[in-house]
């Protein structure tokens, strides 16, 4: 779905070929797209007529395992920052999928596995090396550029090429982990069952769920991933509702490790045709449920829809803190169309915005950006309010005033 023709791109190797790059766009008077892991499916890693800057051969880690810290390249996927960690039992939180870029995750926000016990993504970021519009190297954090570490934090890349992120690390041993699969048939009894565990569900507890119909073969099911960090027996009680209250058809949860956990969605191949959108909500009632449900089991809805808690480390960060627009939501809800012929493509893409328009009436703000495909018809002043994206403009204007980034959830300078 993604047809677009950038006049060149590189793939530089360090920071200086990122310097020298950027230089040359601006002599050339060229745009620049960024590409970290490619792994979105908005397609902003490439724009028309742009200089595209292609991460991918800057993937160096480097774990401190006494400072609990961990330094990666721009190019990074989280593959390569899970391995060396758990090498000494860390891990920071990620997304849920290794070949996710490290980049975009985190610049968007960063929903994971161990997000209720150690925060968002962008939570655990300690500073982050950032080459500007005009070739200029910052370092930004707490204590240096400290409103563009602001922005960085959920602005996504509109300001800069992050050449290097530093994280912290936490303490994650072995889990226990895996998901229970049910019938899609059984969805209007699951899905009531597992939102109340997941309402009152302790910081030790991630869990995501999802309902989803095949669009060839017309087969589905309704999945629920499971994360206990801590003792694996407090964890097999914490979700006995799951387990033996209902009747999974598959249950794979078990002991293992950050790393396998993070392969259990296995990997999306490259060349499906997609459209995800979706809103943060402040609650999940039984009247949505019973919707989400009808809309695969009674009309054969094809596609998937992901439901994910918002709870525990998080909820305790300040929503000024960072640029991060969801801090008051309870739940992210998203339709995640995939398919295969390009004649379906306007009825998919109709499905998925259709469903995101039925979840207005409990929307908080507007929709996790790292999911979209696009943003909301009503622009980016609605996703992240009117306060915060003026704060944004406000960086952008300070490091990108030409909007030399602007293929991305776009913060026009003006």
């Amino acid at each position: 779905m993604i047809e677009r023709h950038p006049e060149l791109i590189v793939r530089p190797l360090d920071i200086s070929d990122v310097v020298t790059a950027l230089r040359f766009a601006r002599e050339a008077d060229l745009p620049v797209a960024v590409r970290g892991g490619g792994h979105g499916v908005a397609g902003h890693c490439i724009g028309d007529g742009s200089l595209v800057v292609d991460l991918r051969l800057m993937r160096e880690v480097v774990v401190d395992p006494e400072s609990r810290t961990a330094t990666c390249g721009g190019g990074a996927l989280w593959e390569d920052l899970d391995t060396p960690g758990q090498r000494h039992g860390l891990a920071t939180p990620g997304g849920t999928f290794g070949d996710t870029g490290v980049a975009g995750l985190t610049l968007g926000g960063g929903i994971g596995h161990l997000t209720p016990s150690y925060g968002l993504t962008l939570d655990n970021l300690l500073g982050a090396t950032v080459v500007t519009a005009d070739g200029n190297v910052l370092t930004a954090s707490e204590n240096e550029n400290a409103e563009l570490f602001w922005a960085l934090r959920g602005g996504g890349g509109n300001f800069g090429i992050v050449v290097e992120f530093k994280f912290q690390l936490h303490p994650v041993g072995l889990l226990l982990g895996g998901h229970l699969d049910y019938r899609l048939e059984d969805a209007s009894i699951v899905l009531p069952v597992w939102r109340d565990l997941m309402a009152d569900a302790p910081d030790s507890l991630a869990s995501f769920a999802q309902i989803y119909r095949d669009g060839v073969t017309g087969e589905g099911l309704v999945n629920a991933s499971i994360a206990w960090v801590g003792d694996l027996d407090d964890g097999r009680d914490a979700i006995r509702e799951l387990t033996d209250g209902l009747s999974p058809v598959t249950n794979g949860v078990r002991p293992m490790y950050y790393s396998e956990l993070q392969d259990l969605y296995g990997r999306m191949p490259f060349g499906l045709r997609n459209y995800w959108s979706g809103r943060f909500l402040g609650e999940l009632p039984d009247e949505l449920l019973a919707l989400t449900s009808e809309q695969f089991v009674e009309s054969g809805t094809s596609g998937g829809v992901l439901f994910e808690p918002l709870h525990g480390a998080p909820t305790r960060v300040a929503s000024a803190a960072t640029a991060f627009a969801g801090r008051e939501a309870r739940w992210n809800a998203t339709f995640l169309g995939v398919w295969t012929e390009q004649e379906d493509d306007e009825r998919q893409i109709e499905t998925a915005r259709a469903y995101s328009r039925s979840l207005e009436p409990w929307k908080i703000g507007g929709g996790y950006l790292n999911y979209a495909t696009e943003a909301s018809a009503d622009g980016l002043e609605t996703e992240f309010g009117a306060q915060r994206f003026e704060r944004l403009r406000i960086v952008k204007r300070q490091y990108d005033p030409s909007n030399v980034f602007r293929f991305n959830h776009n913060i026009a300078p003006d």
